[in-house]
């Protein structure tokens, strides 16, 4: 399939109102993948080819343009799915699970939150993250957008190191730190991350 036809399947696909979000990531992804090739940030195999970090599309300019387009109507679809909107909600909303913290404490871990991160992932990221972690137990769309996500899974970590006999308790400063980590998904979150799912 050439790139006009693919991008002409795709825009039927964004703009269908019969398609749920993850319905319309699995349509996207079943036109993508058999036509055009798209490396990954790693090596998941020996003598997989890797992205280049700065041209991960590689060198044809029409190929980039077109799954960078793809990536923000996927982005817009994961978190619109997720806030019900295209305004973003509070994390305590997100998670829904309000007494774990006081108020004081989510407003804090709210001050971190730079949604704009979510432009540090491309197509093959946003694809391949959210069909295999971020949907609704029922498929019925997305849980949290990717930032909300990020803070799921590192209070889940850092939840983990509680040790019952330490005054400290919940360890604000590691979360941050965390959160502020330039890897999407850093390594001490990674368990939290392949655990966390969505459950009505």
């Amino acid at each position: 399939m050439d790139l006009e036809h693919l991008k002409a399947e795709a825009e039927k696909v964004f703009s269908s109102e019969e398609l749920n979000p993850v319905e319309k990531y699995r349509a996207i992804d079943q036109i993508v993948k058999p036509n055009l090739i798209v490396k990954g940030p790693i090596a998941n195999r020996d003598n997989d080819e890797v992205a280049d970090a700065k041209k991960p599309y590689g060198n044809d300019a029409e190929k980039s343009a077109m799954l960078t387009g793809f990536a923000n109507n996927l982005r817009s679809i994961v978190r619109e799915s997720a806030w019900g909107g295209s305004e973003p909600i509070s994390l305590k909303e997100a998670l829904g699970n309000s007494d774990t913290f006081d108020d004081d404490t989510w407003d804090l871990m709210e001050s971190w939150i730079d949604h704009d991160r979510d432009y540090k992932w491309n197509y093959l990221n946003l694809i391949q993250f959210n069909l295999k972690n971020n949907r609704k137990d029922d498929d019925s769309g997305f849980w949290l957008s990717p930032q909300h996500f990020r803070m799921a899974a590192i209070i889940d970590s850092v939840s983990r190191e509680l040790n019952a006999d330490s005054p400290v308790g919940f360890d604000l400063d590691l979360a941050k730190s965390l959160y502020k980590n330039e890897n999407q998904i850093p390594q001490a979150i990674s368990s939290s991350v392949k655990e966390l799912r969505h459950s009505s």
